[in-house]
């Protein structure tokens, strides 16, 4: 019996110094790098010109128009994140808002907006013409002022 105690002792001292894998810290959802979202099969742009959420377009003075590339490459880099995240860890809604409908190569269809000065979107299913009520929060970090000009100052 006295030779089990110091062993378990032992083993509990190593696992507690040597933590498994499972119980290393796991990175941020939008650093992981899994595949894009889907693959895209055509992309209608339904709000070009970068707009506020309360459809002023003053603070997004010295963006770019969305083009159908700002959208495919959007996708391709995007990373799915949590809403806590989106909302409150990180709080990554932005200012200037472009929107998109997409028909993915599966028949699937999604209203995409896209917030430029955050780097975020919301992809919202469109079942049967309608949208629906909740959909995926995407971040693309390298898609951070994507529309921005070269000379544009962000608002104060």
């Amino acid at each position: 019996m006295a030779l089990k105690t110091p062993a378990i002792a032992a083993l509990c001292i190593a696992a507690h110094l040597c933590p498994s894998h499972a119980q290393q810290p796991q990175p941020h959802a939008a650093a992981r790098k899994p595949s894009s979202i889907a693959a895209v099969a055509s992309v209608e742009i339904t709000r070009a010109t970068a707009q506020s959420a309360a459809g002023e377009t003053a603070p997004c003075t010295g963006t770019r128009p969305l083009a159908e590339h700002d959208v495919r490459r959007f996708l391709a880099h995007a990373r799915p994140i949590d809403r806590r995240a989106y909302l409150h860890d990180h709080f990554l809604t932005g200012d200037c808002y472009t929107e998109a409908r997409v028909r993915f190569k599966d028949g699937r269809m999604a209203t995409l907006g896209i917030a430029n000065d955050a780097g975020t979107a919301l992809l919202t299913p469109v079942l049967r013409g309608k949208e629906q009520e909740h959909g995926r929060t995407l971040r693309c970090e390298e898609c951070i002022g994507l529309l921005d000009l070269p000379d544009r100052e962000l608002p104060k």
